[in-house]
């Protein structure tokens, strides 16, 4: 009964939120009160969640919120937030958001919610703080994989840029990476499925988020036409080393190489979920917000219909790909073994594959190159996964080389955008390099020669 009650006065507090848009929004042509069409779903969202108190009535309720908030997305939800449209406006819309949020959370609660022997006893199961810890590391390494450590933008020596950067950018790639690694955990898959969730999500990123797929001259950066216009095909606009170095930079450096660095920070729960109901609704709403401030700036709407469609189907076709890869070879758990391949190897040789494409030119040949080095090691790897001897600490070496490869590179070049003294921008560099250090560290300190199951094989055999 708690949990229906909370439902509906989430909902009746989005409604709330809605009816202010329209008290303090663009009038109706008559001069009156506009009245979104959110307000009667919400309100039939909350009357069958309280009166259908099974799953079904949940589920009806989540495809509510959900049409919501999705319709909101394509209402200028980001600038209302912001307060472009003024204080009121900005205070309706916060008050929809905190009640779609609620109202989220209970009816995930609901649909998840199991009677626990610690519950049925009266007593609460204590909560691992070093998890909230790892989480929170994760988040913050995700954004300066993403954007802090390249240091090519003007925030670049900025303090408060900095902290800010890393609170968006740990919503923009964090948070979906903690989902995609929340449902590939869950549901006992392995590497190869994870990496193609990363792979939609890095062209959704690139191609229908920020859309600089599609740019000619995105945020002004200097030589991004340089860049761009040798592999330029202009059937479809669209540039070969563009899409390898954007999507597959989100790949590793957004998404994969900070999870398995921080998978080894505790190899005991490498393999287990590590969100709840709360974490996995906040991490959803997170990146949300964060995907719409940007999709809401008028800089990233440079894609045509006719590019975003076959986008969005890619995207759709890689998720598919992925549940078809991870039904097919589940995880595999391998007994303890005795690892054969010096971590030390790993992470040089990875270093190499990562300094190769980094070398080849922004033209067809230097993509071809830079897609053969990255295919030939990621095939090595698989061969190497497979065997009894890698363990989740050789996973993280190879993230710790193409992070540690990044930072290294970001001393070569001053930032592509502002006027960033060089004092500031070496001491972003040598500070955003030690925080990659330091997780390196953390997933590679030495442990006993026997590798526990938990922190065997990263990838699945087959």
């Amino acid at each position: 009964m708690r949990r229906q009650r909370m439902v509906a006065i989430a909902l009746l507090v989005a409604v709330v939120g809605l009816l202010g848009l329209g008290v303090v929004g663009p009038p109706t042509s008559d001069g009156g009160i506009r009245i979104t069409p959110g307000v009667p779903i919400l309100l039939v969202a909350a009357g069958v969640s309280w009166w259908w108190r099974g799953r079904p009535g949940a589920v009806l309720a989540l495809v509510a919120v959900a049409v919501v908030t999705v319709a909101s997305l394509g209402a200028g939800l980001g600038p209302d937030l912001i307060g472009d449209r003024g204080v009121p406006v900005a205070v309706a819309r916060w008050v929809q958001v905190v009640g779609l949020a609620a109202a989220t959370y209970a009816l995930v609660r609901r649909l998840v919610a199991r009677p626990s022997a610690a519950r049925t006893a009266g007593e609460r199961p204590r909560r691992d703080r070093s998890k909230v810890l790892q989480i929170a590391g994760l988040l913050v390494l995700c954004g300066i994989g993403a954007e802090l450590l390249a240091a090519y933008g003007d925030s670049t020596g900025n303090v408060g840029g900095i902290v800010f950067a890393l609170v968006f950018f740990g919503a923009l790639y964090g948070a979906p990476a903690l989902l995609a690694r929340e449902l590939v955990r869950r549901l006992g898959w392995g590497w190869p499925s994870l990496l193609l969730f990363f792979a939609a999500l890095g062209m959704a990123q690139a191609g229908l988020i920020d859309q600089s797929l599609f740019s000619a001259d995105y945020g002004g950066y200097e030589g991004w036409e340089e860049n761009r216009e040798p592999t330029l095909i202009r059937a479809v606009g669209l540039s070969g080393y563009n899409a390898y170095s954007f999507i597959v930079g989100h790949v590793i450096f957004s998404f994969a190489a900070p999870v398995a660095l921080a998978e080894a920070w505790v190899p005991d729960r490498a393999r287990k979920p590590w969100l709840g109901p709360i974490g996995v609704t906040f991490a959803a709403i997170a990146y949300a917000v964060a995907a719409a401030l940007i999709v809401t700036d008028p800089e990233s709407r440079s894609g045509t219909q006719a590019q975003l469609l076959p986008t969005a189907g890619v995207v759709g076709a890689l998720v598919l790909l992925a549940v078809f890869v991870g039904r097919r070879h589940q995880e595999d758990h391998a007994g303890p073994g005795k690892p054969g391949v010096s971590i030390w190897l790993v992470l040089g040789v990875a270093f190499v594959f990562a300094l190769v494409p980094d070398l080849m030119a922004a033209t067809w040949w230097g993509v071809i190159g830079a897609a053969t080095a990255t295919a030939t090691g990621g095939l090595l790897l698989l061969l190497a996964a497979r065997t009894r001897a890698w363990t989740i600490r050789h996973t993280a070496a190879v993230g710790a080389a193409f992070l540690l490869e990044r930072g290294l590179l970001a001393f070569t070049y001053f930032p592509l955008i502002g006027d960033v003294a060089a004092g500031p921008k070496y001491a972003h560099n040598v500070a955003m390099l030690l925080v990659v250090a330091l997780a390196g560290w953390l997933a590679l300190r030495g442990r006993a020669a026997t590798a526990p199951s938990a922190e065997r094989t990263a990838l699945p055999a087959g």
